[in-house]
């Protein structure tokens, strides 16, 4: 997870809705701009304000994303304030992950890999469609 911080350093309940790296209409066709507007606007803002209502109050409002997501994974007690942390994270992931015009041939790195999983990047495409 350590590549991936919303806002490094800040705690969940000051870190706000981290801001998207594009436009809502930046990544047209393929999402639409009312799909982000819901998608990040609803979801992912829904998953900020519920955490922010859970650890208010208690030491995890002191605690950036990730040491919230690490001290809770494993208990059951703190399952909500888990699942709202690590939603938040992997919305942020997920945002992060595509850009305007993306696309293309993967990395080196990747296209090996995806290469002694499916043959091609063609066949996994294929496959994962």
């Amino acid at each position: 997870m350590g590549r991936f911080r919303c806002r490094p350093g800040y705690a969940a309940t000051v870190q706000g809705l981290p801001p998207l790296p594009y436009a809502d209409s930046a990544l047209e066709p393929m999402i639409t701009a009312k799909t982000i507007g819901f998608h990040y606007g609803k979801h992912h803002k829904g998953y900020v304000d519920n955490l922010n209502k859970l650890i208010a109050g208690t030491a995890y409002a002191e605690l950036p994303l990730e040491k919230i997501i690490a001290e809770t994974a494993s208990r059951a007690d703190k399952r909500a304030i888990f699942n709202n942390a690590a939603q938040i994270w992997n919305h942020t992931f997920y945002w992060k992950s595509m850009k305007p015009q993306g696309g293309g041939e993967p990395p080196a790195g990747l296209r090996e890999k995806i290469a002694a999983s499916f043959g091609t990047v063609h066949t996994c495409k294929k496959e994962l469609a």
